[in-house]
């Protein structure tokens, strides 16, 4: 037997250990997957991650916009008037226009060898001139054949060059563009440059050599078009990366993220222009200035430029680095904001600037005025005066708004506080609402202590065939309720990190949230005229009748909670499987109907069902398998001593 005994020993302890184990992988496995939606919860993308300073400074780069709206489509262009310099070669068209006795005109096309034809003129190389010499050229040619002329050569239709257009643009590549079109031209038709694109040092190279740099800049902010350079064969433009950038904010026109030219040294004046200026409440003596050090950290500077308009050579006018912040402070930050307050029977009480030469009846109107429960005999001001007590002067309110009395419409200083009264015992008649489905929803008058709930609805026309009387509501707002700290603690607590006792608070508290809803039965008392349900109405109370529903409620622990479209002679099952069936902690067995008629029955005592019931399936208790198990093992272990024991007396 005692042997026996200890095998059974063995067994619970290997038992009991197993079960352990697998309690604490699964509390592991659910700490893990709770987690995995949490805030704390790391992102994991397999790209590099920019600092928010970074990405902040390339979102509101200023200029970046122009190609973000801008949108080019390439066609053929038509000529017109050029400039003087504009290079001639293989495929432009022009216009040759005699005039004066001669009245001929003429048009020709540059052929791929760079020559024209002109009739009666005779032939002409014209690779690489320009419509200057060219003119030139012709003009001498024309005077052996006429005494009297005048000529005018225009370019009709220039000549398609093949550029290409790389660096840090959104679509590198080669194009064919006509002649006209500039080297700004091509970065649209790149679709401009990325985010780490330059836009102040876009490179025009010609042969491998720097024909000339593009400042956008120029173009967006001094109203000047860029450098007329005409794109010519084999051209390349280059867009460096964006090395240099500096923030300004504050008191001026344009509050951005600006690019510095990395081949000159601009200063704070520069980048005052860039932003075009100051605003008038700028505080000009401390202009702020804040650098990143090498080592991470920032330094703050300040500047006084009054300074740099008398001499623009000024030291306060510093050179700018990467990375540093301006900035412009306003002259009311300086100032001290004086209010003045008007509390009572006006419109729109509360705190109002001071403003110079205020009254109270200036200060009523900007309140909105009185309300008609205004007392007009008798107004109070209170004037402040620190470490005193207050002063208090009563006015005629109606006199002073009247301009009867204008010695007591008393001029405002800061602080002040003006108090319009309530006429004693005013009371609009008591008022309660009505909503939703009866005939005639709103307001209604009630007598104090007298007035029923059928009543009301009774004056309301009654309710509509679609009132929903089951889900009817009673609203009754009373005084806030003092913060339950508690209950605020348990919200950001999961529920097994609650003991039992907390859970049960927290469960309390849920439930219990709609404390103004008053408790009625609607369905006795406007179907049976049940009298006990009929409670006196109090002002501001709020009667609702919701629309009686197409669907039936399933609710609790199914997979999807909500409304199920009613569909005749569906069963029980039906509405289950539309709502995704159990869920694994249903207690199934003790699901209950709630009928729209307000009755509760179980699942198997429903036949039928009717639009605005609603199923409700509600969650298995909570078992402590292991209190269980302990509780079995003590058991057992004191049986056995009581046998042992027993045993051993007999013998």
């Amino acid at each position: 037997m005692k042997r026996l005994l200890k095998i059974i020993t063995i067994l619970f302890l290997m038992l009991s250990v197993n079960f352990l184990a697998a309690q604490e992988l699964k509390d592991i496995t659910y700490y893990q997957n709770d987690n995995t939606t949490g805030e704390n919860s790391d992102s994991i993308t397999g790209q590099e991650t920019l600092s928010p300073e970074t990405n902040d400074l390339n979102k509101k780069l200023f200029g970046i916009q122009f190609f973000d709206q801008f949108s080019i489509k390439q066609s053929e262009s038509t000529g017109g008037d050029v400039s003087s310099d504009y290079p001639l070669g293989p495929g432009d068209v022009l216009g040759i226009y005699l005039g004066d006795k001669a009245q001929q005109h003429f048009e020709v096309r540059v052929s791929a060898d760079g020559k024209i034809y002109v009739p009666t003129v005779g032939l002409f190389n014209v690779y690489g001139m320009t419509m200057e010499e060219f003119k030139f050229q012709l003009d001498k040619r024309l005077e052996r054949l006429y005494s009297n002329y005048i000529v005018d050569v225009m370019l009709i239709t220039p000549k398609q060059v093949r550029i290409s257009v790389v660096g840090e643009v959104k679509a590198p590549g080669n194009y064919s563009l006509n002649a006209l079109n500039t080297a700004l031209d091509a970065v649209l038709y790149a679709k401009g440059p990325t985010e780490d694109g330059s836009l102040r040092n876009i490179q025009l190279y010609r042969k491998d050599s720097l024909i000339t740099n593009i400042d956008l800049y120029d173009y967006l902010l001094k109203s000047k078009n860029p450098q007329k350079l005409y794109l010519q064969n084999r051209d390349r433009i280059f867009v460096p990366v964006l090395k240099n950038m500096v923030e300004v904010s504050g008191e001026v026109y344009r509050t951005k993220i600006f690019e510095l030219l990395s081949h000159k040294r601009e200063r704070l004046s520069d980048l005052i222009q860039l932003a075009s200026g100051f605003r008038d409440m700028a505080l000009l003596e401390k202009i702020e200035l804040s650098r990143l050090n090498p080592d991470g950290h920032r330094s703050v500077y300040y500047y006084d430029y009054r300074k740099i308009e008398k001499d623009i050579n000024s030291a306060e006018n510093v050179y700018l680095q990467n990375n540093d912040q301006v900035h412009v402070y306003s002259i009311l930050d300086r100032v001290h904001k004086q209010i003045v307050s008007i509390y009572g029977e006006v419109k729109n009480p509360g705190e109002y600037d001071l403003e110079k030469n205020l009254r109270v009846s200036e200060l009523v109107l900007k309140a909105g005025g009185l309300t008609r429960s205004a007392f007009l005999l008798e107004a109070e001001v209170a004037k402040v005066d620190p470490q005193k007590p207050f002063k208090i002067s009563r006015l005629e309110l109606d006199s002073v708004l009247k301009g009867e009395a204008p010695e007591q419409d008393v001029l405002l200083e800061a602080d002040d506080q003006v108090f319009i009264r309530r006429i004693p015992q005013w009371e609009v008649g008591p008022l309660v609402e009505i909503k939703g489905q009866v005939r005639f929803p709103g307001f209604y008058p009630i007598v104090k202590d007298s007035t029923f709930l059928s009543q009301v609805i009774k004056n309301a026309g009654g309710l509509t065939e679609k009132a929903n009387i089951s889900e009817a509501k009673l609203f009754r707002y009373s005084e806030p309720v003092i913060e339950d700290k508690e209950f605020e603690r348990l919200k950001e607590m999961r529920r097994n990190e609650m003991s039992e006792h907390e859970y049960d608070y927290f469960v309390m508290k849920q439930n219990s949230r709609d404390v103004n809803n008053i408790v009625v039965d609607f369905m006795k008392l406007l179907t049976r005229g049940d009298k006990k349900e009929d409670i006196i109405l109090k002002t501001g109370d709020i009667i609702f009748i919701p629309e009686q529903p197409s669907v039936v409620m399933v609710t609790g622990r199914v997979s999807k909670n909500g409304g199920i479209i009613y569909k005749e002679n569906a069963d029980f099952d039906y509405y289950i499987k539309k709502a995704g069936g159990f869920t694994w902690d249903a207690d199934s067995k003790h699901t209950k109907i709630i009928k729209v008629t307000g009755e509760i029955k179980d699942d198997e005592d429903v036949e039928k069902f009717s639009p605005g019931d609603r199923i409700w399936v509600p969650r298995k208790p909570d078992r402590d398998f292991w209190r269980i198990f302990r509780d079995t093992m003590l058991v057992a272990g004191q049986l056995a001593t009581i046998y042992l024991v027993i045993e051993g007396a007999i013998e």
